[in-house]
């Protein structure tokens, strides 16, 4: 069953913003009839996707960061269709999978949060006692 694309994590309009749209349509194209292949895209931003889903839970509302790995690995996805050099992808799954065990690590978050923009009172220094040190038998 094909998912809505509503589903996905991110759609064709984020992919524009890393690549331009000829050169998205050229990676999609793989029957070279010089048409952009939407189920080829959606099949790409699917397997990012699952990719994602491997590590973390995918969120309601996810972080920019989390889009942009999203956004990579599909494109990623794309460039392995078309038989691109397997070691500068290589280098985007490797920088991909690093941020995503942080955030299964609960390191970086992947969800915007409602309550995150709201000011916390945390202690942040140390307490410092008021009680004096008694150097007499250091100094002698």
């Amino acid at each position: 069953m094909m998912k809505n694309a509503k589903a996905f994590l991110i759609n064709e309009q984020d992919l524009t913003k890393e690549l331009s749209f000829n050169d998205i349509a050229q990676l999609s194209d793989l029957n070279a009839d010089g048409v952009c292949d939407k189920e080829v895209i959606d099949d790409a931003i699917s397997d990012a996707q699952n990719y994602i889903a491997s590590f973390i839970k995918i969120p309601k509302n996810p972080t920019p960061l989390l889009k942009d790995i999203c956004v990579k690995l599909a494109i990623v996805e794309l460039k392995k269709r078309n038989d691109f050099p397997k070691d500068a992808l290589n280098e985007i799954i490797q920088w991909a999978q690093d941020l995503l065990l942080k955030m299964a690590n609960k390191k970086i978050p992947s969800e915007i949060s409602e309550d995150e923009n709201e000011p916390s009172i945390r202690v942040r220094a140390f307490k410092i006692k008021r009680k004096r040190m008694d150097l007499r038998r250091i100094n002698g």
